[in-house]
């Protein structure tokens, strides 16, 4: 639709060089999302791990049940230890959903489960492994283990949960059909801003999670200040450290690619166009109306509000919003 040479976008620009174009809301955040997905290669490795984990526990009626059998039996043992307690809503039966391509809060609820039902999938993964019939599947439920008992899985498992969680809010506001621009706007900055706090400060309570994670399900967990091996293989190293790695290469890059992503999408401009409009609205006798945001939205369209007729709009507001009150 907005493809360079013959989009919609195009062909509008060509009768009108001062239009602008933006995004349906909800779909700006989930290309944010696929963004990130295809330009980090740890967090697409990710995430194609997931989705063969859910092809093979998900892919059949009786796995499906496994899976709830364990969950079932691990609950009761918990219970007995008094680990957990029973009432109301609590320890509800959890399952693996794909995630939808265009549901954002899909892969939140996807992932949220996923850590919820850890020691289960392993459990289900390794049953595979050793009595699988198809030499196939057995191969790819080993490989699969390995992959997700790994540290480095497991840390970026508990980053785009959270990265997920701050922005589940946004999301949840861009897709209402009756959207209010100005609180939906205010919503954008502060995601915007958490998500800069999560960068700044957030590192050390993410690795204190991962740790944790990994000290409960028997994950090992390497040493920080030795050299990060490339791949599966610990005889090819890399120069930098697994701590440097982790925290440089894919904590504070996936939330750069979100921020960057989130800045070109939620611009200045579109944000200035969305909030100009806005303050035309007549709900509740124009409470959103702003003086200056609506001749900010004016000097975008230089070739209809030159210098001259800026100052007669200025006037011109004035007496409208008087006159309309």
């Amino acid at each position: 639709m907005q493809g360079n040479i013959n989009g919609l976008k195009t062909l509008i620009l060509k009768d009108n060089p001062s239009a602008h174009s933006i995004h349906c809301f909800a779909h700006q955040l989930q290309l944010t999302f696929v963004v990130v997905a295809k330009k980090h290669h740890d967090v697409n490795n990710f995430f194609d791990i997931l989705a063969n984990i859910l092809n093979v526990v998900g892919g059949s009626y009786k796995r499906r049940e496994m899976l709830i059998d364990d969950q079932a039996k691990k609950l009761d043992e918990l219970l007995v230890l008094g680990e957990v307690h029973t009432g109301n809503g609590l320890n509800q039966e959890l399952g693996l959903q794909r995630p939808g391509d265009t549901r954002w809060g899909s892969h939140f609820k996807t992932l949220r489960n996923f850590i919820s039902l850890f020691s289960s999938i392993v459990h289900i993964l390794g049953v595979l492994s050793n009595e699988s019939s198809n030499y196939q599947e057995k191969a790819l439920a080993k490989s699969l283990v390995e992959d997700i008992r790994s540290y480095k899985f497991v840390c970026i498992l508990h980053l785009i949960l959270k990265l997920l969680a701050i922005t589940y809010d946004l999301n949840m506001a861009l897709q209402k059909k009756d959207q209010d621009i100005v609180s939906t706007m205010k919503l954008v900055d502060f995601t915007k801003r958490q998500l800069q706090t999560m960068r700044e400060s957030k590192w050390n309570s993410l690795i204190e999670d991962v740790s944790s994670f990994c000290d409960k399900n028997g994950i090992v967990i390497p040493k920080m200040d030795k050299k990060y091996a490339l791949g599966k293989s610990k005889r090819k190293s890399s120069t930098v450290t697994y701590s440097h790695h982790l925290y440089v290469e894919v904590f504070c890059a996936t939330i750069d690619l979100q921020l960057s992503e989130l800045n070109s999408r939620f611009s200045e401009v579109n944000t200035s166009l969305l909030l100009g409009m806005a303050s035309l609205s007549p709900d509740d006798s124009f409470a959103n109306y702003d003086k200056n945001k609506i001749m900010k939205l004016a000097t975008y369209y230089p070739n209809e509000f030159p210098a001259s007729k800026l100052e007669d709009l200025s006037y011109e507001l004035d007496n409208y919003i008087d006159y309309v009150r």
